[in-house]
């Protein structure tokens, strides 16, 4: 009765974590079950009544519109941080050098980092040169609200939180997803979803996993619907990974990492969703900081116009256009603008005239000169006229006798 009560319980229970080969996600064989024990329901187990719940596949809506054209320039707007770009880049060679048949690019894992936590720097946070952000990121707390719930699955080990589940880290990994893709992605010898490299290599993993060839549409929908449960984010994440190829230039880029080498395949709740949670970064406008690669600034201010000069000094010839770079070689800068011309000094205004004095008033009338004496007719010497040169005195008046 023993061994037979025994065999029963063995019959019905369960491991906790299963070891899954990454082969039956694959596995198309007719008439065989391949679905790993513990599927995504699962994670939902213990959900109070009315809770939202995982369901064994993502729901999609066929008539979910595309994002604007706007929406997506301005997520993009801020630029990837270099180290978040270094580990995107670096996680797609690894996964083309390990699975050459996914075919993955490094803008569909930028799309994400950028959608999930803003390339680790959602509210705030910054991500340092380690690939680690600070304040760590951790997202709300998965309590069947608004969110599908799970309750908690590391003990607070990871998201601290022993009452429910939180999506940790800058690419938003559930802790049970997170240790079935968990790696070592920078070989410094830990798995750590919060460190960047880690956590870009385990997510290339899961969307190779999940999608098996991203060369193909059908292939990347799959994939991004796996890692999020909602036709919304699919397209979020698709418009961005598009605008990033298209605008961001990389292949003069200096890439620092492990690009080659097997990646291992997942364990346990493979199937299950990486993020389920919100997609947080996706209402986060963090600015960019520090070292950024994709950045748009804003146009240089302008100076407030002044006023027009009298005389405008003629315009500066143009300057002779430099001629064509060769392909890959960076252009020179633009020669410094030239100085403007002075404004010309204004003219003197004319001076106020001076108020002259006034004339003085013209002179009372003078009177009439005395008349002439009469001309004498009858000169007699001494008498009516005078001798020059003589012992006679002359007498005033008279004039000077005739000789």
């Amino acid at each position: 009765m023993l061994v037979g009560f025994g065999g029963v319980v063995a019959g019905v229970a369960q491991p906790a974590e299963p070891e899954l080969a990454e082969q039956a996600a694959d596995s198309r064989d007719e008439g065989r079950d391949t679905r790993p024990a513990w599927s995504a329901p699962a994670l939902s187990a213990g959900a109070p009544a009315g809770a939202k719940t995982l369901g064994e596949a993502p729901a999609q809506n066929a008539n979910q519109p595309p994002p604007a054209p706007e929406a997506i320039s301005g997520l993009a707007a801020n630029g990837i941080p270099t180290v978040a770009l270094n580990a995107y880049r670096v996680a797609a060679a690894r996964m083309a050098d390990a699975k050459p048949q996914c075919g993955i690019d490094w803008s569909l894992l930028a799309g994400i980092g950028r959608v999930e936590t803003n390339h680790g720097r959602f509210g705030g946070a910054v991500l340092q040169a380690d690939g680690r952000s600070v304040p760590e990121i951790r997202g709300p707390a998965l309590d069947g609200g608004q969110f599908a719930y799970i309750g908690d699955s590391d003990d607070g080990r990871f998201d601290r939180d022993t009452t429910y589940d939180r999506a940790v880290g800058p690419m938003q990994f559930i802790p049970t997803t997170w240790r079935s893709y968990a790696i070592d992605g920078d070989g410094d010898g830990s798995t750590d979803p919060f460190d960047m490299d880690d956590a870009t290599l385990a997510a290339a993993n899961y969307l190779c996993v999940a999608g098996r060839d991203l060369r193909t549409d059908s292939g990347l929908r799959r994939a991004v619907l796996a890692y999020n449960h909602s036709d919304e984010y699919v397209a979020q994440v698709l418009s961005l990974a598009r605008a990033y190829a298209a605008g961001i230039p990389v292949a003069d880029l200096p890439m620092n990492g492990i690009t080659s080498g097997p990646v291992p395949p997942p364990s346990g709740f493979y199937r299950a969703p990486a993020s389920p949670g919100p997609a947080i970064g996706a209402s986060d406008s963090t600015p960019a900081s520090g070292d950024t690669v994709g950045q748009s600034s804003p146009p240089p201010a302008q100076p407030a116009p002044g006023p027009a000069p009298q005389d405008s000094p003629p315009p500066a010839p143009e300057q002779p256009s430099a001629p064509p770079q060769s392909a890959g070689q960076p252009a020179p800068p633009p020669p410094p603008p030239a100085a403007p011309a002075p404004n010309p000094a204004p003219a003197p205004a004319p001076a106020a005239p001076v108020p002259l004095p006034p004339l003085p008033p013209p002179p009372a009338q003078l009177p009439p000169p005395p008349p002439p004496p009469p001309v004498a007719t009858n000169l007699v010497e001494g008498t009516t006229c005078n001798v020059v040169g003589n012992l006679v005195p002359d007498l005033p008046g008279l004039p000077e006798c005739p000789r």
